[in-house]
């Protein structure tokens, strides 16, 4: 008999082996000295309830952070913010969603600058150099978790819907350099075959056409 697992069970043991995944060195006093530092309140909106410990980099990103020498279960990497701010941020880059979201939660220029400084500061570095790691970490995250659904694909003999060359298309990922990077031998294979060529083609000439149509 196969014992089933709550979303909750399954979720906590997800989380578990991230935590062994990404640097993972945050104490309990660090914690408090953070929110000390904030006066117990969410910096981007001023809300003293519902205040919760949020990852400004997602910890879902996983190992691939170290690479870049950011975020993680770290000092550095926590800030106090509102619970509504932690939900709505999820698995975002936090520059992308506050792109898109800063307006709706009532968040101003100035805040937001404040928090990016304070998180760049605690990783020891300017705040141009942080937010250009982020975001090549995100593409790259983006990059593998594409790549991770087509070699499954491809392992299992499923067809690849032109629907996943027109997200990686998207979302700006280079499809030749990811498959090539990450890709396993047989999805090499698959994407030299002159039928994924051409569905891959004829994607880009859709995108292209849509994009100038903007």
């Amino acid at each position: 008999m196969t014992k089933k697992y709550s979303k909750s069970a399954i979720a906590q043991a997800k989380r578990k082996q991230l935590l062994k995944e990404v640097p993972n060195t945050l104490r309990t006093w660090q914690i408090e000295l953070v929110f000390d530092h904030f006066y117990n309140e969410c910096p981007l909106t001023g809300k003293y309830h519902n205040v919760v410990k949020d990852h400004f980099i997602p910890i879902s990103w996983g190992s691939i952070v170290r690479k870049y020498g950011i975020g993680g279960n770290t000092y550095a990497n926590i800030v106090p913010l509102h619970r509504s701010i932690n939900s709505s941020k999820h698995v975002m880059n936090p520059f992308q969603w506050f792109e898109r979201y800063g307006k709706r939660h009532e968040i101003s220029n100035e805040k937001w600058n404040a928090v990016v400084h304070y998180i760049a500061e605690k990783h020891k570095m300017s705040v141009f150099d942080f937010t250009n790691r982020v975001n090549a970490c995100y593409s790259e995250v983006l990059a593998l978790r594409w790549i991770e659904k087509i070699n499954a694909r491809v392992e299992s003999h499923e067809f690849i819907h032109s629907v996943y060359f027109y997200n990686a298309l998207k979302m700006n990922l280079n499809i030749s350099l990811i498959v090539e990077l990450y890709g396993t031998e047989k999805t090499k294979e698959c994407f030299h075959q002159s039928n994924t060529i051409r569905q891959i083609s004829e994607c880009k000439s859709w995108f292209e056409q849509n994009l100038l149509r903007i």
